[in-house]
């Protein structure tokens, strides 16, 4: 009886994070989204797009902490906003109106959700929180990139959506492992123009050939957890030429040589 217990505990919380997961992703709307725009590999980003994955446990874990801090912690009245914006049209629409499009007329939509907009002074600024962890010792010093470039696309799809020019943003980091210890970093958004043109030529190379890869931390073993992340590795492995990545996991001796390292193939 006592696993029984345990097991239907686990089960009905799997069920409540993946309704949330689900609802927040924006999932049901089969339009490109924002996170595949800064995602540091593009390859990884087509192979998602033309071979779908079910997400792992593990990474669904990680994102349901962040996607409670969001829900939960309102910082404006426009919170949880999500938009559409058809690069190509130079025009924004509501996800309904996108919902009810046909699947031809989405390939150039792109739909991201922004987190919260607040007015000081009379700037619009774009707010977004991030968690990561830190434990109190590691500390953020600048913005990553990739975060920034997540605001620059918002403040596009805000201006097509609502008409709203918002000039700065604003990443809230906050450390889990430190007691959400907030840091914010304000800075400001490149022209609306130029990320216009990023967006253009993004979404030219996802919808080419196979993108080339982008050898990053998902897949060449060097983050904090020493694994490689990417679900499509034996794909890219199959596909391109061969280079050698450096993996602290020699479980695999089939894999592995003595020095720790994998063979991979690369475009």
């Amino acid at each position: 009886m006592k696993e029984q217990i345990e097991e239907s505990v686990i089960q009905a919380f799997h069920k409540a994070r993946d309704q949330l997961l689900n609802v927040s992703t924006g999932s049901r709307i089969r339009t490109y989204h924002v996170s595949d725009f800064i995602s540091p590999c593009l390859k990884k980003v087509w192979y998602q797009k033309h071979h779908p994955v079910p997400m792992e446990e593990k990474t669904k874990n990680v994102l349901y902490h962040g996607l409670v801090v969001h829900e939960h912690s309102q910082l404006s009245h426009f919170h949880e906003v999500t938009m559409c914006y058809d690069i190509e049209k130079d025009i924004g629409y509501t996800p309904q109106e996108v919902e009810a499009m046909d699947v031809a007329d989405t390939k150039m939509i792109i739909t991201g959700t922004l987190d919260d907009m607040l007015k000081v002074g009379d700037q619009y600024v774009i707010a977004d929180k991030k968690t990561f962890s830190g434990h109190g010792y590691y500390k953020k010093t600048k913005p990553d990139e990739s975060y920034a470039q997540q605001l620059a696309i918002y403040r596009v799809l805000l201006e097509k959506s609502y008409g709203i020019d918002a000039k700065w943003g604003c990443l809230l980091y906050l450390d889990k492992g430190a007691d959400l210890e907030e840091t914010p970093m304000a800075f400001e958004l490149p022209p609306i123009e130029e990320t216009k043109q990023f967006l253009k030529d993004t979404i030219a190379t996802l919808r080419g050939v196979v993108p080339k890869p982008t050898i990053n931390w998902l897949c060449n073993g060097e983050n904090k957890k020493k694994k490689v992340f990417c679900p499509f590795l034996d794909q890219c492995n199959r596909e391109g030429r061969l280079d050698t990545i450096v993996s602290p996991d020699t479980s695999d001796k089939e894999s592995y040589d003595k020095t720790g390292k994998k063979e991979v193939f690369f475009l």
